[in-house]
């Protein structure tokens, strides 16, 4: 018996890539991803790197998740595909880099790959 998963899930700003690119079948990585975001965030509250809370912020604060929640005001385009600095996916990709082509390989949406093709890796 094989479950069907759903595509929208976890908050927006601990969604993990796989997730965005519309990956069908996703495993228990993605709560890996989400953990990872959060104790990232805990580090970063420490008095050495946040002396107040007013220094504090999440790590990936996306305003937006092409395809999942589209900024629809958006005007600006890569590839034909919605683009904003505050997508969750761009947002990550400031942190993280853009990864290469290998290391999307696991990536199965033809219009995830198009849309991931108006990044430039890193």
């Amino acid at each position: 018996m094989k479950r069907e998963l759903t595509g929208h899930v976890v908050t927006r700003w601990y969604r993990a890539p796989e997730i965005i690119l519309l990956e069908k079948d996703y495993g228990p990585a993605i709560d890996i991803w989400s953990v990872g975001c959060i104790f990232a965030e805990l580090l970063s509250m420490m008095k050495e790197s946040a002396p107040t809370y007013l220094d504090r912020q999440p790590l990936f604060p996306g305003k937006s998740c092409f395809p999942l929640s589209p900024d629809k005001s958006i005007e600006q385009a890569k590839n034909g595909f919605p683009y904003s600095k505050d997508d969750q996916l761009a947002r990550i990709f400031q942190v993280i880099g853009v990864p290469s082509h290998e290391d999307m390989s696991f990536v199965t949406d033809t219009k995830a790959n198009q849309y991931l093709s108006a990044f430039k890796p890193s």
